[in-house]
């Protein structure tokens, strides 16, 4: 707003000095501090004011070439109902009602959840590439690294059906299933990664993923150091198999997770972007381009007990999402903590997308935030704090190295263990006399036994500590 219209109206204009002691007035002696400035899991001061960055750049996103979407990022939707004909019927409504994505789900993979598609089943594939044929839509893959043939097995289906007018995302990720203990080894990737980048679809091959970190308890700057150093590990070894650092930052995304936290979500997105940007340029590329960004919404902030109030914190993670740049991103339906979820818990999953899109016209504007001082200064706290763990871990052999010696494992668990128990709605705070009846598909299988991080709902930790 215009200061002299401020001014006509008879307000006096102020600044940040004259804001504060006019604060510390108010305060009556209570510590400016202690008082008003709080702290992220992360330890990253957060105050109650800022003032605007007028010399901030927009940071671009990636959302061309989204299909039936214009500008918009893509509205994604898990396919992950073991029962065949029933995920069919599920995946036709969704792409009938707004979905412009679809993830193949499979049962073991670190974000699958006890839900999950039957690994071997080539059927999903052939109906999934005849689909897509006919309409076109983004396409992600989400299998066990130890299962990572099916990568070609989708390959080679959708080149058999004429499958190539969207992007595909193959998802090959063996430092989150080192970390949930489930498979490692990078032996035979190089040689997989060439292959799939040899069908020539759009999207990316592999994928630096902070997730699995996010979901066992780091914090924002942990999650981002983890992707940071899965994307390095991926630098170093397509380069031993003479991939340039140009195509390996193409073939490679990057996937976070989104949480009820509105600014944080926002300024983790555009602190990956920076990151992203910040590794192009160390390996001397001189027009950096942006990585292809998935988000998905927390699993960790699930609850329980009252699952319709997961609907206002998706809502949140995906507002943070779309205005920290997502391309693509993927709404973990409300009821997924309690069982396979029903038609009417991933409609509302698909329309909690829909809706921001369509009527608040969310993805009109690029980076929104840019030049929002609170949400630059967190962007650049996040940024600076995940690059300084990146090095560290980088000084000391790397990720694998990190992962194999426990030293990532012991760094999430203790954000865990550090975080201050916070109140949750609908379990903590404001808990229903009696939970209302809810309706689910089937039971979620049970998590195979490892050694590994395993993703914990903290809500279950939270409530614990107030019983």
């Amino acid at each position: 707003m215009d200061a002299s219209i401020l001014t006509e109206a008879g307000f006096q204009l102020i600044d940040e000095a004259g804001w504060r002691t006019l604060a510390e007035k108010a305060l009556k002696g209570a510590d400016f501090d202690a008082t008003l400035v709080s702290q992220s899991d992360d330890g990253l001061p957060i105050r109650p004011i800022y003032t605007r960055c007028d010399d901030a750049q927009p940071l671009a996103h990636n959302h061309a070439g989204t299909p039936h979407a214009g500008d918009a990022w893509t509205v994604n939707q898990r396919r992950d109902d073991a029962n065949l004909a029933r995920a069919r019927a599920q995946m036709a409504d969704d792409l009938e009602n707004g979905a412009t994505g679809i993830t193949l789900v499979f049962a073991g993979s670190v974000s699958a959840h006890g839900a999950g598609l039957t690994a071997g089943d080539e059927t999903a594939f052939r109906k999934t590439a005849a689909s897509r044929a006919a309409a076109p839509f983004s396409l992600r893959l989400e299998a066990p690294y130890a299962e990572r043939v099916l990568a070609g097995t989708l390959a080679r289906a959708l080149d058999s059906a004429g499958a190539r007018k969207a992007p595909v995302h193959f998802g090959l990720d063996p430092f989150s299933a080192a970390l949930a203990g489930t498979a490692s080894g990078t032996t035979d990737l190089a040689v997989l990664v060439k292959e799939l980048a040899g069908f020539g679809f759009s999207g990316t091959v592999l994928n630096a993923d902070g997730r699995l970190a996010h979901n066992a308890g780091a914090g924002e700057a942990l999650e981002l150091a983890v992707a940071a150093a899965a994307l390095a590990e991926i630098l170093r070894l397509l380069d031993a198999s003479g991939v340039a650092p140009e195509a390996a930052f193409a073939l490679t995304g990057l996937s976070l997770a989104a949480d009820q936290d509105q600014f944080l979500t926002t300024a983790k997105l555009r602190a990956a972007r920076r990151i992203h940007a910040r590794m192009q340029a160390a390996c001397g590329i001189s027009e950096p381009q942006p990585a292809h960004l998935h988000a998905e919404t927390s699993w960790r902030m699930l609850t329980r007990l009252d699952p319709e109030t997961n609907i206002l914190r998706n809502t949140i993670a995906v507002f943070s999402a779309g205005t920290g740049g997502a391309d693509e991103i993927t709404v973990l339906p409300h009821t997924l903590a309690l069982g396979v979820p029903d038609p009417l818990a991933r409609r509302i999953a698909r329309n909690t997308q829909v809706v921001l899109i369509t009527e608040s016209n969310l993805a009109h504007v690029a980076d929104p935030a840019a030049g929002a001082g609170g949400i630059e200064a967190l962007t650049d706290a996040l940024a600076e704090k995940a690059w300084a763990l990146f090095a560290g871990i980088e000084r000391d052999g790397g990720l694998s190295a990190a992962i194999a010696s426990g030293r990532i494992k012991a760094l999430v668990e203790t954000a865990r263990a550090g975080r201050k128990a916070k109140p949750i709605v609908g379990t903590t705070l404001f808990p229903l006399k009696q939970e209302r009846p809810f309706t689910v598909l089937g039971p979620l299988a049970e998590a195979a036994a490892t050694t590994g991080l395993k993703p914990v709902l903290l809500a279950d930790l939270d409530a614990g500590a107030a019983a």
